[in-house]
């Protein structure tokens, strides 16, 4: 992480056209990283400011930071823990790498990190190129790492396009001193990182279709490497997300888009491009209590597996049994996700065709079963917890109804039982309690899609 975010710091430089680090640099051009952060919302002119607004954007800097500049100057020979001379070198700061782990009772402070002033300010100026979210529970950064050439596109299209439409920083006074808030303009709800950088593709998905650059878009993103990094206390925890993910995940939200339309949802109007997404999405609460951030622990978790390329049928059926139990609505465009997302990401443990065979037979059987007193099947069928309990009570249901039905699919996929039983369970629960549409969606829901 420290290289790719080392070369951002690079880039930056480069496209303001310093090519030489000298001290006199350094004390012309330190601000400038801070302004670009802010999308040039901010125009930093004192240490004081630049400070409150590194605070705001989460970096922990210490209590008794007053200045920027001699923490980029001012240092003792040594060794650059980067490119191994012995020069004048500065110990890292929050506000120049600021995702070092450094736990003084565990790590020794010989081990942290050391650099010159070329790179110290190189690793600086990287924040010009670094993303922040405020969500429910702190804030999540992410930056970018591709070949100079690609990144230099990519960064085109989302940070001179989107982020620029999406994100801005708010300045007012206050006993005169200036505070700053960020505001970001999102459709979905984020309450835990993962869910915060879904939400930006999600907007970023939407404004390339607009833009009509999708294409060319998934085509520099199979080069492009993302870095999400969140945590405090200074315990970081890191999500590396490769290009050829991230071109799957655009191309799965492109054709979830493509499978909503225009409607009203509660207080909310959503488009053609955010129904199928908004609805599912802010369908999965498992209402706990006061802080809705405990609502969507699962969410966050189904969500940290959609970015890692694994669609958790396993999870969702929790998901939907527990809203079972509380009478809220089976999500809608629950079918459209999961063939979308295995059409994209060609399946991981279930293929398409078995998704759809497994799929249509939990449908076929919840018509079925819907008003009749066979419906607690759908809790018999949960809780079996083997192989053979599960096919027993399957048989058993299918002789209930006396009907003739093909299992070959739960045979040929006996290893992966649990999630072949959640397949088929998630299409009984949308036939006996979604809407009868293929698309599940349902019209007006005033309780569902609040942020």
């Amino acid at each position: 992480m420290l290289d790719a975010y080392l070369k951002n710091g690079e880039l930056f430089l480069r496209d303001r056209g310093i090519r030489e680090v000298t001290p006199k640099v350094i004390s012309r051009a330190y601000l400038q990283p801070i302004d670009e952060m802010t999308n040039g919302y901010v125009s930093v002119g004192s240490d004081a400011e630049a400070i409150a607004v590194l605070r705001r954007f989460g970096f922990e800097l210490s209590g008794k930071t007053r200045e920027i500049l001699p923490g980029l100057t001012e240092g003792k020979k040594g060794i650059c823990s980067i490119c191994g001379k012995d020069a004048i070198v500065v110990p890292n700061r929050a506000f120049i790498f600021p995702f070092e782990r450094k736990i003084d009772s565990i790590v020794d402070e010989s081990n942290r990190l050391t650099l010159c002033q070329e790179h110290a300010f190189k690793l600086y100026a990287a924040m010009a190129y670094l993303y922040t979210v405020p969500t429910g529970t702190g804030v999540l950064k992410f930056f970018f790492d591709a070949p100079e050439r690609e990144l230099k596109r990519f960064k085109r299209m989302f940070k001179y396009g989107f982020w620029r439409e999406h994100f801005r920083v708010e300045v007012r006074e206050k006993k005169g001193k200036k505070q700053y808030s960020i505001k970001l303009s999102l459709m979905l709800s984020r309450y835990h990182p993962n869910e915060a950088f879904f939400a930006v593709l999600h907007d970023f998905v939407k404004f390339l279709k607009d833009m009509n650059e999708l294409d060319e878009t998934m085509e520099v993103g199979r080069t492009v490497r993302t870095y999400l990094v969140y945590g405090s206390g200074q315990f970081y925890r890191e999500h590396v997300i490769e290009g050829t993910t991230l071109e799957k995940l655009i191309g799965f939200l492109n054709k979830v888009q493509n499978a909503g339309k225009e409607i009203r949802w509660g207080r909310r109007h959503l488009s053609i491009w955010d129904s199928a997404v908004v609805m599912f999405y802010e369908s999965l609460e498992v209402p706990r209590g006061k802080d809705r951030s405990k609502n969507f622990l699962e969410r966050g978790e189904f969500v940290r597996k959609l970015l890692d390329g694994k669609f958790d049928f396993v999870l969702l059926n929790e998901i939907f049994m527990e809203r079972l139990k509380r009478k809220l609505p089976f999500p809608p465009y629950y079918y459209a996700w999961a063939q979308s997302y295995l059409g994209a990401f060609g399946g991981d443990v279930v293929d398409v065709k078995t998704f759809e065979q497994v799929n249509g037979l939990g449908y076929g059987l919840g018509k079925k079963m819907k008003g009749t007193n066979l419906e607690r099947y759908q809790w018999e069928l949960f809780r079996a917890r083997g192989f053979e309990e599960f096919l027993n009570k399957l048989v058993e249901l299918q002789a209930k109804l006396e009907e003739s039905l093909d299992l070959r699919p739960i045979y040929e996929n006996e290893k992966e039982w649990k999630v072949v039983k959640a397949i088929l369970l998630n299409g009984m629960l949308n036939a006996l309690h979604g809407a009868d549409k293929k698309d599940n969606s349902t019209p007006d829901n005033p309780k569902e899609g609040r942020k």
